[in-house]
């Protein structure tokens, strides 16, 4: 393990040649190809599903609860930014391991108590809107992933245990055991043929994060090791509760409204026109959309983990662009050519309707990869300056933006479901952008000022 931290060590350095474009790809690559194959996951899930009986409804099912289930862990997800940032000694990592087993336990309970209790008609049927037929099938999907949070969660604090001391290869390798599993889990349910596509998804799902982050925790037993042997320094204040609240409230709020649009999302496909369509084609449409912006978000971390000098902004805003102009390029031969049609029937298994929708739907969204980019690099900054609050501010103007174009558009019925879902998360990204570039210009202190060098 230790050439591992041969990467840590030149990705970090600062030296008279300052940070390289090849230091920040090889510190980025890794966690980049995670992003793409945790993307691909879900496109491989939804593309076996479609070809069930009863496809449309079983995506639809398939997409409402899995929207339910990422609503649910939006606690846990910035664990990895947390122990990334902050566990700098035994003491921090303890830590953070106790309020991570914490937070696993609550997204845990709450997962089980909407799958088991009337919660499910409230914010199924009544909340969401979501037709009858397609509502029977959800519960089953929420049983078969009640660990999903949890496993999640344990995964992505020790990833950004790697993540700070250099680990980040075997974080790659650990996204191809989660996306082999899900295959391998998804076949072999449809094989056996007593369950429903939707449920066979969510198991496949499930099972896929555990093998996951059994896998994380071995590997990063190294890091972990190494955390554990720094004392704390005799004349630094040790990390407390208080501290690590503060930190991690503005990112826990801002995941829990980022994740909480999914099913904002599908209560607007649900009153739009076009509403089972809609909510059939989305899982596909978003599946493609988080592949193709997965370059993106890997992002933000490596900001976190490289940003410490205005050299270093300029070579990673230089290497952002590159991934951006990248993704963009890529969105648009994809949704622009005859390839389009071709790949939602044959490598998705769309039908020749729904293909209609998504097509029209991917070409609405063609500025998300770019918006993506962007988005993490200016999260990545902030959270570098410890602006965290600002995160949460961008992220509320993005909800408000969201709710406010599906509500707008669902009155005016402009748009079937999934092209006014594209529209709407446009927008809401276009905004949340403008108040982070807006935020984190107006602070004077630390990294922050960098943006104006």
């Amino acid at each position: 393990m230790a050439s591992e931290s041969i990467q840590e060590t030149d990705a970090r350095r600062s030296d008279s040649a300052g940070l390289t474009t090849s230091a920040v790809l090889r510190f980025w690559l890794p966690l980049a190809t995670s992003w793409l194959l945790m993307a691909t996951e879900n496109l491989a899930v939804t593309a076996i599903v479609a070809r069930t009986a009863e496809a449309t409804l079983q995506l639809a099912a398939l997409g409402i609860a899995f929207s339910l289930a990422l609503a649910v862990e939006s606690p846990i997800i910035s664990l990895l930014t947390a122990s990334n940032a902050l566990a700098r000694d035994r003491q921090s990592f303890r830590l953070l391991l106790r309020f991570t087993l914490g937070l696993n336990a609550a997204v845990t309970t709450a997962i089980l108590l909407l799958g088991l209790t009337p919660l499910f008609n409230i914010v199924v049927v009544q909340l969401i809107g979501t037709p009858a037929e397609v509502a029977v099938k959800v519960r089953p999907v929420l049983w078969a992933m009640s660990l999903w949070p949890a496993a999640i969660g344990f995964r992505r604090f020790h990833q950004g245990l790697m993540i700070r001391h250099g680990y980040t290869r075997q974080i790659g390798y650990g996204t191809a055991i989660r996306l082999f599993t899900a295959v391998g889990v998804s076949l072999a349910g449809l094989a056996w043929g007593t369950l429903d596509g939707a449920t066979v998804g969510g198991l496949a799902l499930g099972a896929s994060a555990i093998a996951e982050s059994a896998y994380v925790w071995y590997v990063a037993q190294p890091a972990v090791q190494k955390i554990k042997r720094i004392a704390p320094l005799a004349d630094g204040a040790p990390l407390t509760l208080r501290d690590l609240l503060r930190f991690y409230a503005p990112l826990a709020l801002t995941s829990a409204i980022t994740l909480s649009t999914t099913p904002i999302i599908n209560s607007g496909l649900s009153r739009s026109p076009y509403p089972i369509e809609s909510l059939a084609a989305w899982p596909v449409v978003n599946g493609q959309l988080f592949a193709l912006r997965s370059f993106g978000f890997s992002l933000q971390e490596v900001v976190v983990a490289l940003l410490d000098s205005p050299a270093a902004m300029k070579t990673l805003r230089r290497f952002a662009t590159m991934v951006g102009v990248g993704s963009l390029t890529l969105l648009l031969i994809i949704a622009f050519t005859p390839l389009a049609p071709w790949w939602q029937q044959q490598v998705a298994g769309l039908s020749e309707e729904l293909t209609v929708f998504a097509v029209a739907a991917l070409r609405l969204a063609a500025l998300l990869p770019v918006l993506t980019v962007v988005l993490s690099m200016l999260r990545g900054i902030v959270v570098t300056g410890k602006a965290t609050s600002v995160i949460a501010q961008a992220t509320m103007l993005n909800l408000f933006a969201l709710v406010s174009v599906l509500l707008i558009g669902g009155k005016l019925s402009l748009l079937p479901g999934v092209s006014l879902a594209a529209v709407a998360i446009t927008v809401s990204q276009l905004a949340e952008s403008a108040w982070l570039w807006h935020g984190a210009r107006r602070k004077k202190f630390g990294v922050l000022s960098l943006l104006k060098e």
